[in-house]
């Protein structure tokens, strides 16, 4: 799929950015190379990324943010999204949770909230909280889905969660 400069796109686990410029540039004294440069969205303060065209790899994780009818059916949907497994070692649980907002589906990241937030309410209900480690993931899948559900829906990030509580009534997104 060829993107051109000013798509709103989502880049792996980077989230939501925008196309800012498709340009060559030479990286240290080497021969220029075609680069989507994306700029993210909804931070504070943004950093760029550049993009080779010719690393088909880096170019795969690019994806259309969800239209305005997806972004509501999905939401839609949020009840039904199968919930995934706890993994109990520290060490392959970060790696999956890193692994899903990087490659994951959509679907994949809401069911890994699900799955951080069914997890919290058991460690509360034993007096225990979220490791650091699993707070954190919780929070880039958040910021990630708000964000894309965000621009879809032309609001602010901070009226997803409003939205979804509406629509669902059930579960804690937010």
């Amino acid at each position: 799929m060829g993107f051109k400069v000013g798509d709103n796109i989502v880049y792996a686990g980077s989230g939501v950015c925008q196309i800012d410029a498709i340009k060559d540039i030479s990286f240290f004294k080497e021969k220029p190379q075609k680069y989507y440069v994306l700029k993210p969205l909804f931070v504070r303060q943004s950093q760029v990324m550049y993009v080779p065209f010719d690393n088909k790899s880096q170019v795969e994780k690019i994806r259309p943010v969800l239209t305005k009818k997806e972004a509501i059916a999905l939401i839609d949907k949020i009840p039904l999204v199968e919930t995934l497994e706890w993994i109990d070692d520290r060490n392959d649980r970060k790696d999956a949770f890193a692994d899903i907002i990087v490659n994951g589906s959509r679907e994949d990241i809401i069911g890994m909230i699900h799955l951080i937030k069914q997890h919290a309410r058991k460690l509360s209900g034993e007096g225990k909280h979220l490791n650091a480690q699993d707070e954190r993931a919780l929070n880039d899948a958040r910021v990630r889905m708000n964000n894309e559900f965000a621009l879809a829906l032309d609001m602010q990030p901070d009226q997803v969660i409003e939205l979804i509580h509406e629509k669902t009534e059930t579960l804690d997104f937010a």
